[in-house]
């Protein structure tokens, strides 16, 4: 549990910057470099939920999209494919996260990019590779 809950802290604070504009949906990684995993880890894809570029949808559009969000991440837990997801507490940029059992960078970004608050601009995500000691779970 603690080593998870670093793990996480460790995540976040490596999570900067805000979102413009000119900000894909879905943003490429920052570094290429890959890091040998662990003994003992296993990795999943941590996934920032950040305010996306388009945010002037009417109320009940942005209801619809919430919506939509939200049967999406239903979707994507029954399948195992997400492990947990939670929105902030506050009224920041960052607006959530997701913690991602996929094989690669390539179907967390797909996940991402079916999202229909992704799609239409409303979230962008921000994804990094997450090691988590085998076995750790949130009590």
């Amino acid at each position: 549990m603690k080593m998870m809950l670093l793990g996480l802290t460790a995540a976040i604070a490596m999570v900067t910057g805000g979102v413009s504009a000119q900000t894909p949906a879905v943003q490429a990684p920052q570094t290429k470099a890959v890091v040998p995993l662990p003994s003992g880890m296993k990795q999943y894809w941590f996934v920032m939920l950040k305010k996306g570029p388009k945010r002037d949808q009417s109320a009940g559009e942005a209801e619809k999209l919430q919506a939509g969000h939200m049967a999406n991440i239903g979707s994507y837990a029954k399948s195992g494919q997400l492990q947990i997801a939670g929105p902030f507490g506050d009224d920041g940029d960052w607006r959530g996260i997701f913690i991602l059992d996929v094989a690669d960078r390539a179907a967390a970004e797909k996940m991402c990019e079916d999202d229909p608050a992704v799609a239409a601009g409303r979230l962008a995500c921000e994804i990094h590779p997450w090691w988590a000691q085998r076995g750790a779970t949130l009590n």
